[in-house]
């Protein structure tokens, strides 16, 4: 009885919320694996499938399930704490330490589903499956209030100038078919043949608040709400392969392979401008020298998921309980998606240790790599650069049987990240002032700079991430 009040407790916390960051709005946050099991690892697996949703990593550890039939389903819950300071400078321009300026906390759901079938022949075995999975997310949610700093200093609270939002939402979901082939307990190879599709809408908004309507209203100016917005929606297809081997009855290997995938794009920028007529960044390079040698652009109606070969291998040593040892190394063609990236290697380690009453403890650990792109001024010409943000990740969980037939497994992952970024909305767009009408306050500032001047790279942003996930996944076998 107790066992069943966990599961239901776990279905029903797992299903609510699904969470990515604003840093991935637009670019797509690649959804890895909705195994809990092999996410408490490490998200290390490509050698060791015990679970349907292990296929993910490597087709061919299809290939691997001993039963007959089988089935699984997995939830997820990441919650994102997306905290943005800015640099504080006293009277004598000496830096005085970061003031937090905006904090978020963002929730949304997704799940996962599949089946598999399994017919065994003389010393072989084929395998086949079907399966949904989210491929890649764009769900991400930033707010943040805009005040006036004004007699701030004299105990009173600043007023609203304008909240700001950018809301993004969509995913590109994966219909998979995977096949494997098993020859004794040699070598397994694996095929996964998935039709993507989805959408994404972004949108960017600037609500001017009520006070600074009002103060505005017996002035020229007119302070009308600012909203932009992409529309996006993706097809195209994904093949990936798989092959596992066993060196001996404690070693086995694997390696699968995706290629690059291009997707099929069409959409809309505010509703009105095709994304085949537009561009996000346009962007000058420079040589040795510093000098720009040629311009180039970066299209909205490109979208291009980067191919990713992995490699890992899984060690059971000789203990009176059960071990397993999991580690792979996956290389990422980053420069596939945009020439300013390099390729990567991220790192997935995790081991899974079985207690008495068959009780397993999962400890893993897994470093991964993504990038973001900025741009700057540099001789009247805009200069793009790519930042690359690296995020170390440890995770822990068990797992139980349930009704002979049921394995629930249950991991939570946390990861951090700090990188720098510029104002998602820079200070310059506030200041509105007519016959000393000022929604900013320092008048004289204003006057004597000729408006607030931007902060650039020279003062940019920290940001501090934060990542909290849990996941659920169910197996029934048969």
């Amino acid at each position: 009885m107790k066992k069943i009040i966990l599961l239901v407790l776990a279905i029903t916390v797992s299903s609510l919320v699904y969470s990515y960051s604003i840093l991935e709005s637009q670019t797509g946050n690649y959804v890895l694996n909705l195994d809990a099991r092999t996410s408490a690892m490490g998200s290390a697996g490509v050698a060791n499938g015990m679970h349907l949703f292990d296929s993910f990593l490597n087709p061919a550890n299809l290939g691997l399930l001993p039963d007959r039939i089988g089935a699984q389903v997995g939830m997820s819950v990441v919650q994102d704490s997306d905290n943005r300071t800015l640099p504080m400078y006293n009277s004598f321009d000496a830096y005085s330490g970061d003031a937090t300026y905006a904090s978020n906390l963002n929730y949304f759901n997704d799940y996962s589903a599949g089946a598999y079938y399994r017919y065994g022949f003389d010393k072989c075995t084929v395998s086949a499956a079907l399966a949904y999975r989210p491929f890649i997310s764009f769900d991400a949610d930033y707010f943040e209030d805009v005040r006036n700093n004004y007699n701030s200093n004299n105990n009173s609270y600043p007023q609203t100038i304008a909240k700001n939002y950018i809301k993004s939402k969509g995913n590109i979901e994966a219909i998979s078919f995977l096949a494997a082939f098993k020859y004794e307990e040699i070598a397994t190879i694996g095929l996964e043949v998935s039709s993507l599709s989805g959408d994404s809408k972004w949108e960017r908004r600037i609500n001017w608040s009520d006070w600074s309507i009002a103060k505005m209203q017996s002035t020229p100016y007119s302070l009308v709400d600012s909203d932009s917005t992409l529309n996006r929606d993706f097809s195209g297809m994904m093949f990936k392969i798989g092959l596992t081997g066993k060196i001996n009855e404690r070693l086995q290997v694997g390696l699968s392979y995706q290629p690059q995938i291009e997707f099929d794009l069409s959409g809309s920028i505010n509703d009105s401008i095709d994304v085949e007529d537009a561009v996000y960044m346009y962007y000058s390079k420079l040589d040795t020298l510093g000098m720009v040698v040629h311009t180039d652009s970066i299209m909205y109606s490109e979208y291009i998921s980067p191919s990713r070969m992995r490699f890992g291998v899984s060690y059971t040593p000789q203990n009176i309980m059960k071990t397993y040892f999991n580690a792979d190394v996956e290389y990422v063609s980053w420069s596939e998606q945009n020439e300013l990236f390099d390729d990567q290697y991220n790192f997935y380690v995790g081991v899974e240790h079985v207690l008495p009453n068959n009780i397993p403890i999962r400890l893993g650990f897994n470093y991964t790599t993504s990038y973001s792109t900025h741009e700057i001024k540099y001789n009247g010409k805009t200069i793009a650069f790519a930042d690359k943000i690296t995020m170390p990740s440890f995770s822990a969980g068990t797992g139980f049987n349930l009704l002979s037939k049921f394995t629930v497994d249950i991991s939570l992952e946390y990861a951090n990240r700090q990188y720098e970024a510029l104002d998602l909305f820079m200070d310059n767009f506030y200041w509105r002032d007519s016959d000393y009408q000022y929604l900013w306050a320092n008048p004289s500032y204003i006057i004597a700079s000729g408006g607030i001047p931007d902060r650039t790279w020279e003062n940019p942003d920290t940001v501090k991430e934060t990542l909290l996930q849990l996941k659920t996944s169910i197996t029934y076998k048969w």
